[in-house]
């Protein structure tokens, strides 16, 4: 099939919904790659993918188009079968020549393990770590944006396994500079704490602010003895980051992490500040070198209380304060 799309030679988005739809698929399955929890595996990795093999004359394989496009557009970071739900649900759009269609469908379980099974697959496999071979600083916006993918895992976790994913590529060394910013990377972590009960616009807000601000935040739901504890679900919104609970004083959970954090607050109004700087002085009480930043929400929010949640969902009037 000749795969040339006519007047068009920048590869975008429109390039790619127009060849797609030359195959018959439907082109909005790239709307996957907008997802938020993405921030490397997006659109871009796959224009970078197509503009590998622009330069080196591939670009019209059919092949390698399809997979370029079709092996990451199902990404969950915290899955493992990212690659069989990938290869299926590309057996489930295309229609296509059998044979092109059972390469493509190694060509995406091959990206599991980098293992080539056909001259083809070798060709995919290289353009797809191609950003091994950017310069450092290329190799620090790649290393944020999977740090950013990773927000679930707890620090301590993520430093010594990504340097182990990294040292598996690090060929003739040419990685060493990056395993050597990852192993001594001391990240801005921020802890946002409270009873989320539940976890709502608001607090989203405030959540946003600080992950402006930090290279991370973790979401630490608490017991709050003076409230109802009774649990509502976390929001799929929320879902990607880490995520921890604890039962007892704010300080003694962020000792119990291992690291540097600051806390975060989040403000309403002149009230919850008066509030919070009382809740500071225990806090230092406690734990003498506690950094903490307080962050107000935006107006439209400031009259949203979980509390005020819980009385409204006794009359069904609680949803539109709710994330999804």
């Amino acid at each position: 099939m000749e795969n040339k799309i006519s007047g068009m030679t920048e590869i975008t988005r429109k390039y790619i919904e127009t060849r797609l739809a030359a195959f018959g698929i439907d082109a909005t399955l790239i709307n996957r790659y907008d997802e938020p929890h993405r921030f490397y595996h997006t659109l871009d990795h796959v224009i970078e993918i197509l503009e590998y093999f622009k330069r080196y004359g591939a670009l019209d394989n059919d092949v390698l188009f399809l997979s370029a496009v079709f092996h990451d557009i199902i990404y969950n970071p915290k899955a493992l079968d990212n690659e069989l739900k990938s290869k299926r649900l590309f057996k489930e759009v295309f229609n296509g020549p059998k044979e092109v269609k059972e390469e493509v469908e190694l060509i995406i379980a091959d990206t599991q393990t980098h293992e080539t099974t056909s001259p083809l697959s070798a060709v995919f496999q290289k353009a797809d770590i191609a950003v091994f071979d950017k310069p450092f600083e290329g190799l620090l916006e790649y290393e944020n944006k999977i740090f950013k993918e990773f927000q679930y895992a707890d620090w301590k976790l993520y430093r010594p396994e990504r340097i182990r994913v990294l040292q598996q590529f690090n060929i003739d060394g040419k990685l060493n500079n990056l395993i050597s910013y990852v192993a001594n990377r001391k990240p801005s972590i921020g802890v946002y704490a409270g009873s989320f009960n539940p976890f709502h616009k608001g607090h989203y807000n405030i959540l946003q602010k600080a992950e402006q601000i930090f290279d991370k935040v973790i979401i630490a739901f608490g017991k709050n003895l003076e409230k109802n504890n009774a649990k509502w679900p976390v929001p799929q919104t929320i879902s990607f980051r880490q995520i921890e609970e604890y039962d007892g004083l704010i300080t003694d959970f962020v000792k119990s992490l291992g690291y540097d954090v600051t806390l975060i607050r989040g403000l309403r109004n002149t009230e919850d500040l008066k509030y919070e700087m009382k809740q500071y002085r225990y806090m230092q009480d406690f734990m003498p070198e506690v950094k903490v930043v307080s962050l107000f929400s935006d107006p439209q929010f400031e009259h949203i209380s979980s509390s005020s949640i819980r009385i409204l969902e006794k009359y069904g009037k609680h949803q539109s304060y709710l994330l999804e």
